[in-house]
């Protein structure tokens, strides 16, 4: 017999053997428990679980009950297609309960409006706990059907559009068991139906408002006793509103605060004393300055109890802008670690001196940003003047990111040294080494502190 005929027969008993091990495996899938059955269907996606329907005759129907369904839509060429398949998903559906129900999709006409109305509330019948659901909208008016809002078994709730759309809420809302709540480009149409969402939410845990539209009110209050996470991203195109909102916010259990954007709104927190973590980025106020700073304080005076703070650039320059505030901001007592963040620190600036005397105990001190003196600045080793009293007692840490093209770091760097008389370490990081270059000036500064050292990387 030649080679050739030898090599024909190893891969004719080769392929035996493969087709033993195929065979074997679906004999197997088919010997297992039809529960075990749809626990691995329910970790496919949507489409793929459908698909099993056409594996043998015990699969046909088996992914009508996955507890979780997600339609993302595809080509445009292909929009009715996806449409009738989200259909016909929901109709075939069995009884049993939905747990995820999510649902990206465009929504052109009054036509589709109404399919996806439709979708949501057999999910709603379905007993579905968690609901996300990202619409690309041609109008700027959207209506939810109203059993959402008194869905007794959701936990989680995501809804975002793609442009600004005013959602159109009904009279009664009350999320019974609802824990994270997020919204996005939704712009609240009137006090009334907004204060009702916002006091609808009694074990509300989580909260995320992002580029959301408050023009439209006076005042509302956000109030939730379970309420621990609370984070707001304004847009910065409202800017320029001068009026906004005033957003009061009582959280008792609140421990997490973060807030981005402009501040065109007045946010004013009351009853935090269970503040942990706080952060405030405040981007360019435009022309409305003096109102941002005046909101600023107003913000700052409802964090007083707070233990770990990260404050933008942009949130403390704002202050000098209304610098007879600044005697008035209240003691930080409670926090140990506080962080300049998002851009350059100036350490010349009025209002940086007089925010650092408010955190009298303060351990940690860090400019991941860098720090810079400001180009008018003619005296530098004047500044800090008098010492803020944590440079005296507390602060045992200073942490400084170093650029290479920022001139007068070395300076700011300088005088911290000088005035933080019980610091333990300075630790001073920068890229491609930048540091190590002037390490030897940097070790040659006069210290405040005799047992202070360099940590440089």
């Amino acid at each position: 017999m030649d080679g050739s005929g030898l090599n024909q027969s190893s891969k004719k008993h080769k392929l035996n053997e493969e087709q033993g091990i195929v065979d074997g495996n679906s004999k197997c899938l088919e010997n297992l428990p039809e529960e075990i059955l749809r626990y691995i269907i329910s970790l496919l996606p949507t489409n793929d679980a459908v698909r099993t329907s056409i594996l043998c005759k015990r699969w046909e129907y088996l992914w009508t009950s996955i507890p979780n369904l997600g339609f993302k839509i595809g080509s445009k060429a292909k929009r009715t297609l996806f449409m009738n398949f989200v259909e016909r998903v929901l109709l075939l559906h069995d009884s049993s309960d939905i747990k995820q129900f999510t649902l990206y999709c465009d929504v052109l006409h009054d036509g589709d409006a109404s399919r996806i109305k439709a979708w949501i509330s057999s999910a709603i019948r379905h007993n579905v706990q968690e609901l996300v659901f990202d619409l690309n909208i041609s109008e700027e008016k959207f209506s939810l059907p109203r059993c959402l809002f008194t869905c007794v078994t959701l936990t989680k709730l995501r809804f975002n559009f793609d442009i600004p759309c005013e959602l159109k809420l009904p009279p009664t809302i009350y999320f019974t068991n609802l824990k994270l709540l997020t919204v996005r480009n939704v712009t609240f149409s009137d006090d009334y139906s907004t204060q009702k969402l916002f006091s609808g939410l009694p074990v509300l845990e989580e909260m995320f408002l992002e580029a959301c539209i408050w023009v439209n009110l006076t005042a509302v209050s956000i109030s939730s006793p379970k309420l621990h996470c609370l984070c707001i991203i304004d847009d910065e195109q409202n800017s320029d509103d001068e009026d906004g909102c005033q957003v009061m916010i009582f959280g008792p259990g609140l421990k997490r605060f973060t807030y981005y954007g402009p501040l065109c709104n007045d946010y004013c927190l009351n009853n935090s004393c269970s503040l942990e973590r706080v952060v405030i980025d405040v981007c360019d106020p435009g022309k409305t300055a003096r109102q941002v700073a005046y909101r600023m304080y107003r913000l700052l005076s409802g964090l007083s109890t707070v233990k770990k703070l990260k404050l933008s650039s942009g949130a403390v320059e704002v202050l000098n802008y209304a610098a007879e505030l600044l005697p008035h901001v209240p003691m930080f007592s409670n926090v140990m670690h506080l962080e300049f963040d998002g851009g350059p620190t100036y350490l010349d600036r009025v209002a940086l001196s007089k925010i650092l005397e408010k955190f009298p105990c303060l351990n940690t001190l860090e400019f991941p940003e860098g720090i810079d003196l400001s180009v008018n600045c003619k005296n530098a080793d004047g500044i800090l003047d008098p010492v803020p009293p944590c440079f005296l007692s507390h602060l045992r840490c200073i942490e400084v990111y170093c650029y290479a093209e920022v001139l007068n770091q070395l300076s700011a760097i300088k005088n911290l040294l000088k005035n933080a008389v019980a610091l333990d370490k300075i630790v001073i990081s920068s890229d491609n080494h930048f540091a190590l270059d002037f390490e030897k000036q940097l070790v040659e500064f006069p210290r405040g502190s005799k047992t202070c050292k360099f940590i440089i990387y």
